[in-house]
C-alpha cells in the first residue's frame, strides 16, 4: 500500500509540474513504475477537475507527459464530448489525443459519432471512417456515413466529406460535402433552399443566406429565380435595440421578363417594395418618472409599387386584400390620463395613384380616466379626439370630438341592487378644406343624453352546481340634439336614440369549478322608432360537456327583417390524442355580404409518435370547396416529418387584376434533430382566371394600437 501511494504522489507531482494540466488524481488496485513510466492496471480511474477517465490499464510517461489509456476507455467531461473507445493517447502538454475505435457523444447537441480513428487538438476532432446520428445507437433510424470529418466542439460545428445519408440501412442520398452547426447560437451561413414547380413559372428556386455578425441583429437574403418569369431578391434585416423593443426591415425587388409581363398585361415589369415594423413598449419610460408613466410606440410601414411585390415572396400566400395599410401609433399614460397619437396610410393597389384615397394623418386622443367628484358617489371622465381626414385630391376634413360623462353610482340592499345615472355631453366640430382652399360650410354637432342603469349580480349554490346571474337594464334618454352645417359621408359622430338596453348573463359551475354552461343575451329597444323599434337580438350559449369538449352557438336575429341575420356555431374537442374544431358561419342581410361557410380541422394521434390530420373549407353559398387538405406526421426524439396534400381555389389580386387560380400542393418536410431539415413543395396551378370572389374591402379608420386596446379594457374596469 505504501508503494502504491508513493507512486501516486510522484505521478501527481509530475503532472502538476505541467501548468497546462493541473492535478490528476489516480485510483487503481495496482500501481508500479518502469523507468520514466508510471503504470496502473485493474480498473483505473483518474479524476481531473470536472473530468473522469477510466480504463483497464494506463501508462503515463513522466518525461513526455503522454498518457495512454488501454481497454474499455471512457472519458466524461463537462467541457468536451463523452468518448468511449479501445485505445486513447493523450498529450497533456499539447492538449490533444489520438484514439482507435472511438465512440464520441456530445450532450449539448445529442449527436454521437462512432469511427475507426480520431485525433483531437484543442477541441477540434478529426474523424475517419465514421458514422454520425442522434438516434438510438444500436439501431439508428437515420445516420450519415463518411470517410473524413471534423467536429469543432468549441465552435459547435461539423464538416463531413463524402457523406452518405442512410435511412435504417438503406443509402438514400450522397453529398460531396455537408456541414452544419450543432449548437443553437446563430451563425452566418446558408439556410435550406426552397424548390418549387409551378405551371406558369416552371421552376422556382430560392437559396436563403443568413448573416449574423452580432447578437442583436441579423440579415436574411432570399435570392430567387423563376425560370420562365425572372429574377428577384428579397431580404429581412432584424434587430433588437433594447430589452423592450425590436424591429424588422423588409425589402424586395423582382424583375420580370418582358414576354411574361406583356403576356399577362402586368402594370409593372419590376415589382418592388419596402416594409418596416418596429415596436417599443417603453420608448420614453426610462426618462419619465419611474413607475408613474407608461408609453409605447408601434410602427407598421409598407410602400410598394404593386401587389405582385407581395405575391412573389416565396413564403407568402397570394394577396387577397387590395388595400395595404401603414400605421404609426404612440401612447403615453399614467393612472389618471392617457394620450394617444395614431396615423394610418392606405395604398389602393388597383389605382394608378392614391391622391384621392382618404388617409388618417394623424388622429389624436386624450382621455382622463374616471375620477371622483367632490360629492360622494359622483364620478366623471373626459375624452377628446382630433382626426385629420386627409387626401391630396378631393374634400378633406378636420374633426374635433369631446365627450364628458358625469356619473352618479350607488348600491342598495347590501349591494343587491346597483344603480347609476349619468349625464353624457358630446360635441363635434368639422372644418373642411379642398386643396389649399378652406370651405366655409363647417359642421357643428352638440348632443347630450341621460343614462339610467339598474343592475344586479346574484349567485346561489345548489346541491350539484352554482348559478351566477347578472342582469342589467339601461334607459337612454336623448336630450339636446343640435346640428348645423354639412356632414360628409366619411364623417362619423355620436348618435344616441331613446332606447332601453337589456343585458342578461348567467353562468353555471359544477362543484369542481368548471363553468359548464354560459349564456349571454342582449337586446336594444328603440322607443321612438315605430318602424324598427327592436334592434338585433344577440344570444350566445357555450356548453361544456367536459374541460376537453364544448359547443358554442351565437345567434343574431333581425327584428327588422324578421329572420336570423347571423348564426355562428362551433364544436371543439381536444384531448391528448384528438383535436377537432368545426366552425360554421351563416350571415344574410341586406347591408352585408352573404356568407354560408364551413371550416373543419381534425387531427388524431395514432400513438405518441404518429398523427393524421385533415380539414376542409366549404362555401355553401357559392357551392364550391375553397380548400381540402389531408396529411400525416411523425415525431421522434431524433427526427420528424410532415406530409400534406392540399387542393384549393384561391382569389388572387395581381397587378393584372383580380383573378383566381386552382392549386394542388404536395408538401413534404423532414427534420433531423440538431442538424436541420429539408422542405419540398410541389405545386400545380391552373391558369389565372378572372374572379369575382375577392371582396372590395374598404379602409378601416379606427385607431389600431395594442396599448390603446389595453387602455380601453382599463376604462371598462373603471366605469361603474
Amino acid at each position: 500500500m505504501f508503494k502504491a501511494l508513493t507512486l501516486f504522489f510522484i505521478f501527481s507531482s509530475a503532472i502538476f509540474a505541467n501548468p497546462l494540466s493541473g492535478i490528476y488524481e489516480l485510483f487503481a488496485p495496482e500501481i508500479y513504475s518502469e523507468g520514466d513510466k508510471v503504470i496502473a492496471v485493474g480498473g483505473v480511474v483518474i479524476y481531473h477537475k470536472e473530468s473522469i477517465f477510466s480504463a483497464r490499464k494506463i501508462i503515463y510517461n513522466q518525461k513526455s507527459s503522454i498518457l495512454e489509456l488501454i481497454g474499455d476507455v471512457y472519458v466524461s467531461s463537462s467541457t468536451i464530448p463523452q468518448t468511449k473507445n479501445d485505445y486513447l493517447k493523450l498529450d497533456l502538454k499539447k492538449d490533444r489525443f489520438d484514439g482507435d475505435k472511438l465512440f464520441l457523444f456530445d450532450k449539448a447537441s445529442d449527436l454521437w459519432v462512432r469511427g475507426e480513428s480520431a485525433t483531437s487538438s484543442n477541441g477540434r476532432y478529426k474523424l475517419r471512417d465514421a458514422t454520425l446520428s442522434s438516434c438510438d445507437v444500436k439501431d439508428p433510424d437515420w445516420q450519415f456515413k463518411f470517410n473524413r470529418g471534423v467536429y469543432n466542439s468549441k465552435k459547435e460545428y461539423v464538416s463531413l466529406s463524402n457523406p452518405t445519408f442512410y435511412f435504417k440501412k438503406v443509402p438514400l442520398l450522397y453529398f460531396p460535402w455537408l456541414a452544419f452547426p450543432t449548437g443553437t447560437t446563430r451563425t452566418t451561413g446558408l439556410l435550406r433552399p426552397y424548390i418549387g414547380f409551378e405551371n406558369s413559372e416552371n421552376l422556382l428556386f430560392v437559396q436563403p443566406v443568413f448573416i449574423a455578425p452580432s447578437k442583436n441583429w441579423d440579415i436574411e437574403l432570399f435570392p430567387q429565380i423563376r425560370l420562365n418569369r425572372g429574377l428577384g431578391l428579397y431580404g429581412n434585416f432584424r434587430f433588437v435595440d433594447t430589452n423592450h423593443s425590436s424591429g424588422v426591415l423588409k425589402f424586395g425587388l423582382f424583375d420580370e421578363k418582358n414576354d411574361y409581363a406583356t403576356r399577362h398585361n402586368l402594370k409593372n415589369s419590376v415589382h418592388k417594395g419596402v416594409e418596416f415594423k418596429y415596436k417599443n413598449s417603453e420608448l420614453l419610460t426610462s426618462y419619465l418618472k419611474k413607475g408613474k408613466y407608461q408609453d409605447g410606440l408601434l410602427i407598421d410601414y409598407t410602400n410598394l409599387n404593386d401587389i405582385d411585390y407581395v405575391n412573389l415572396k416565396h413564403d407568402s400566400d397570394y394577396a387577397v386584400n387590395k388595400l395595404i395599410t401603414s400605421k404609426l401609433n404612440y401612447y403615453i399614460s399614467d393612472e389618471d390620463e392617457y394620450l394617444g397619437l395614431y396615423s394610418k396610410y392606405f395604398i389602393d393597389t388597383e389605382k394608378l395613384n392614391n391622391d384621392d384615397t382618404l388617409q388618417t394623418l394623424p388622429s389624436f386622443q386624450y382621455h382622463k380616466f374616471t375620477k371622483n367628484l367632490p360629492w360622494d358617489n359622483f364620478l366623471y371622465s373626459i375624452d377628446y379626439k382630433f382626426k385629420n381626414n386627409y387626401r391630396k385630391e378631393g374634400l378633406r376634413a378636420y374633426q374635433h370630438e369631446i365627450s364628458l360623462p358625469i356619473i352618479y353610482n350607488r348600491s342598495f340592499f347590501d349591494e343587491f341592487i346597483n344603480f347609476s345615472a349619468s349625464e353624457n355631453l358630446y360635441y363635434s366640430r368639422v372644418r373642411y378644406q379642398e386643396g389649399n382652399t378652406t370651405i366655409d360650410d363647417h359642421a357643428n354637432y352638440f348632443s347630450n343624453y341621460h343614462n339610467l342603469s339598474v343592475s344586479s349580480d346574484l349567485s346561489k349554490k345548489y346541491e350539484n352546481f352554482i348559478h351566477n346571474m347578472q342582469i342589467g337594464v339601461s334607459y337612454i334618454i336623448p336630450s339636446v340634439d343640435n346640428q348645423n352645417g354639412y356632414f360628409a359621408d366619411f364623417i362619423p359622430f355620436n348618435l344616441e336614440q331613446k332606447s332601453v338596453r337589456i343585458k342578461f348573463n348567467e353562468y353555471f359551475y359544477d362543484n369542481d369549478g368548471l363553468d359548464f354552461l354560459t349564456h349571454r343575451l342582449s337586446q336594444n329597444i328603440y322607443l321612438e322608432d315605430t318602424d324598427n323599434s327592436l334592434d338585433d337580438l344577440e344570444n350566445e350559449i357555450i356548453y361544456k360537456f367536459s374541460k376537453d369538449f364544448y359547443v358554442r352557438n351565437t345567434i343574431i336575429y333581425s327584428h327588422e327583417h324578421k329572420k336570423l341575420k347571423k348564426i355562428q356555431s362551433g364544436l371543439y374537442y381536444k384531448d391528448s390524442y384528438n383535436n377537432i374544431r368545426i366552425d360554421h358561419t351563416f350571415q344574410e342581410a341586406l347591408e352585408i355580404d352573404k356568407i354560408n361557410y364551413l371550416t373543419a380541422n381534425l387531427s388524431r394521434k395514432i400513438d405518441r409518435r404518429y398523427e393524421v390530420f385533415g380539414g376542409i373549407d366549404y362555401d355553401f353559398d357559392l357551392s364550391f370547396t375553397k380548400e381540402w387538405r389531408v396529411g400525416w406526421s411523425m415525431k421522434k426524439r431524433c427526427w420528424d416529418y410532415n406530409v400534406r396534400y392540399a387542393h384549393s381555389v384561391t382569389p388572387s389580386l395581381t397587378s393584372g387584376g383580380t383573378q383566381s387560380l386552382t392549386r394542388q400542393t404536395i408538401y413534404f418536410f423532414i427534420r433531423l434533430a440538431n442538424i436541420g431539415g429539408f422542405e419540398m413543395k410541389n405545386e400545380k396551378e391552373s391558369a389565372l382566371e378572372n374572379s369575382e370572389i375577392l371582396p372590395d374591402v374598404q379602409p378601416d379608420d379606427t385607431p389600431d394600437i395594442e396599448p390603446q386596446e389595453q387602455v380601453e379594457e382599463k376604462l371598462e374596469e373603471k366605469l361603474p
